[in-house]
């Protein structure tokens, strides 16, 4: 990962081009909708930034994608890294009247939707004034070009002129409106915490891409390390046992809720599961009661790595080793630098005194 030509690549939203030059057979994506090589997977990319130009869509521009675990969602957003474009992903559970809040407050010029919210997403059409490319994924919605035939006539070549991305991910609006959010690409050196090897290993996504968690975890993270992803539509306890087996799962990213309906299965069933394949289990996202994460170890064994403030930056971590030699512990930073409590004039504060984080940039779009 500390390649001159992978940092390259990097920099300009081009890591998935990296490992199709490299391994261009090797699995990228599989879900129900359809599979990808990194190989396809990166020439439908090219191709979709190609027919975005060819509709005055470019660097700066934003877009916003309301798609399922699919490859389509996976090449919209790698076609708006190397573009230079700004994409939202819009919660497909939302009304049409808060997504078309989000779509418009993002500023996006582009809206690519799965056919199977096509009432929604006619709303948002119909209601977002500053559309001007309108993409539909599977079966098709009125208004809206077909994906499929829009990005089948261009070249999937890499594009010559790359300009990194940027996401804008939405709060959930809990205390007022959703507000957007920048957040800053996950890094090489990040990724490589978690031991993904090309070729080896797979990872299981078990939550909405939409989400900032499987997005930064199930989808970025395997990805430039040249990892494949499986993509799972929908949750449930049977799916994840019955996939972890059936594609040799080595990681994946869930929630404290998904545990514990795991743990409530019948004993049997539980039993008979082959997981063994597991190397690495991230968890975050809520507290996780002592009971259900000892009994998850006992389970799965000592390959739970849980997080801690990933909304504000990824702020501790701790492995199962530690949290069994400290249960509860919330673990450290990693590395011990990416903390820094402030006083009141932006000091840093010495041990045992109460302060402040550092602060958290939050930028609300204004279009």
């Amino acid at each position: 990962m500390t390649d001159e030509a992978f940092a390259q690549a990097a920099q300009c939203g081009m890591t998935l081009a990296y490992w199709a030059a490299r391994h261009p057979d090797h699995v990228a994506i599989v879900s129900e909708h359809g599979n990808r090589t990194f190989g396809e997977l990166n020439a439908n990319a090219n191709r979709l930034a190609r027919a975005l130009r060819a509709r005055e869509i470019g660097s700066g521009d934003a877009i916003a994608l309301m798609i399922t675990n699919r490859a389509e969602f996976v090449e919209v957003v790698a076609a708006s890294q190397r573009s230079g474009l700004r994409y939202t992903p819009i919660n497909f559970h939302l009304t049409a009247d808060e997504a078309a809040y989000i779509v418009g407050d993002c500023g996006a010029r582009v809206l690519v939707a799965d056919a199977r919210f096509a009432g929604v997403a006619r709303a948002i059409a119909t209601r977002v004034a500053g559309l001007r490319v309108l993409l539909a994924v599977g079966d098709g919605i009125e208004l809206f070009e077909r994906y499929a035939n829009v990005i089948a006539s261009e070249a999937g070549v890499d594009i010559g002129d790359p300009v990194l991305g940027r996401s804008l991910l939405y709060t959930s609006g809990t205390t007022g409106r959703p507000k957007g959010v920048h957040r800053v690409q996950p890094s090489a050196a990040a990724v490589s915490l978690f031991g993904y090897e090309p070729g080896e290993t797979l990872h299981l996504c078990t939550g909405p891409m939409y989400h900032a968690a499987p997005l930064a975890f199930s989808l970025a993270s395997p990805l430039n390390a040249g990892a494949g992803v499986v993509l799972m539509d929908g949750w449930s306890a049977t799916e994840t046992l019955r996939l972890l087996e059936e594609h040799r799962i080595t990681h994946t990213h869930m929630v404290p809720t998904m545990f514990h309906r795991l743990l409530s299965m019948p004993a049997d069933v539980r039993a008979g599961a082959d997981v063994s394949s597991l190397r690495l289990v991230l968890h975050g996202a809520a507290p996780c009661p002592t009971w259900v994460k000892r009994s998850m170890i006992e389970w799965w064994g000592p390959v739970l790595l849980e997080y801690y403030a990933a909304t504000e930056g990824l702020g501790t971590w701790v492995t199962s080793a530690e949290w069994l030699g400290k249960p509860g512990t919330v673990g450290k930073p990693k590395p011990p630098d990416t903390i820094r409590v402030l006083d009141e004039q932006g000091h840093d504060c010495g041990p045992g005194v109460v302060g402040d984080l550092g602060d958290v940039q939050v930028t609300r779009c204004q279009g």
